[in-house]
This record gives C-alpha cells, sequence and structure tokens, in this order.
C-alpha cells in the first residue's frame, strides 16, 4: 500500500525560511570580513615573496635589484644592471599593482601603533628617511629598513582590524610579514 504524503504546513515553510534568512543575515558581514581580511593577507604575502625573489636576485646576478613604490596603488621591481639606480630600458623590471580593492594605507585616527612599537605610523610606505624605494645589494641585505601598510579600501578611514605591514631590516635583509591584534603588546605579530 502507498502512504498518502501530506505536504508541509504553510507555517513550517515560513519558519523554515525565516531561520535562513537569519542566518544569511548574520553570517554575511562575518563572511565579508574575513574575505576583505584574507584579501588584504595574499597582497602582503605577495609583496613577501616578489620581495625575496628580489633578494635572491640580486646574490645570484651580483647588483643591485630595486623596490620602489608608487602612491597607493603598486610597485615596481628592477634589476639594476648598470648600477645607476634608474630602471633603464632592456633592464629586467616587473611592474606590479596590487588588488583595486586594497592599498597602501593606515587610518591616522585612531592612531596606530608601527611595527617596531616605537610611535604612530605616519606613512604607508615608512622607510628610514621617507624614502618610497630601496635596494637589495648582493649581499642579500637591504639599503633601507622600513615597512609597507596595507589595508582595504573599504576600512581606509573606519578600521585598522583588517591591516597587514611587511617589515624589512636593512642590516640582515629580513622580510616578515605582520598582523595588527589590536590590545596586545606588542601590537604586530
Amino acid at each position: 500500500m502507498a502512504e498518502d504524503k501530506k505536504p508541509l504546513p504553510i507555517a513550517e515553510i515560513v519558519t523554515g525560511v525565516i531561520i535562513v534568512i537569519i542566518l544569511i543575515l548574520y553570517a554575511l558581514p562575518r563572511f565579508i570580513g574575513w574575505m576583505e581580511g584574507s584579501v588584504v593577507g595574499n597582497e602582503a604575502s605577495k609583496l613577501f615573496y616578489n620581495l625575496a625573489a628580489a633578494k635572491k636576485t640580486a646574490v645570484e646576478n651580483k647588483h643591485r635589484v630595486w623596490v620602489e613604490f608608487e602612491g597607493t596603488s603598486g610597485y615596481t621591481i628592477f634589476e639594476d644592471v648598470n648600477g645607476n639606480g634608474i630602471g633603464d630600458p632592456g633592464e629586467p623590471a616587473r611592474h606590479i599593482k596590487l588588488n583595486p580593492n586594497i592599498q597602501f594605507g593606515i587610518n591616522l585616527d585612531p592612531p596606530i601603533q608601527n611595527v617596531w612599537g616605537t610611535g604612530t605610523v605616519a606613512r604607508p610606505i615608512d622607510f628610514v628617511g621617507g624614502k618610497t624605494k630601496f635596494y637589495f645589494k648582493s649581499s642579500s641585505k637591504a639599503s633601507r629598513t622600513g615597512a609597507v601598510y596595507f589595508i582595504t579600501k573599504t576600512d581606509m578611514g573606519n578600521s585598522n582590524a583588517d591591516i597587514r605591514a611587511v617589515k624589512i631590516i636593512g642590516a640582515s635583509g629580513e622580510i616578515s610579514v605582520l598582523k595588527i591584534s589590536p590590545g596586545d603588546s606588542p601590537p604586530w605579530k
């Protein structure tokens, strides 16, 4: 004998739909925040790997490899084969643009402590001497010490929660990616 199946009552269907809508409304902002943080992290990681490759190239080819940051949206890495400090035609160069939703930047209000723990961040590209370019030497050391800060365009002026930094130590050529951890001391991990 076949059983007669009864359709679901309308109240159960409406209740189920409301529960799904509530879950979506609760989870969507968290998912979007997670996505923004991962995109910022990806851009910082991409810079880290490009800098590591530039350092390796400087050591292997025995000449300087320059890294120059352009405004808030990209950077250029070029091999300075002739040693004049300028990317000349014919010298290997790469121009890297950031994801359109990410830029070099930080919020000035509220101020954020720099990666050194010695003060607040004043500039998104923060190298000794206020420069926006440096080079790796054939000894694998960097010509300057500094940090590059990344933030989503939607967070700019609103939050530092997803900010990342790439830190370069000139004396050793060490490169690291750091994430802000508000309330912790030190605030960068």
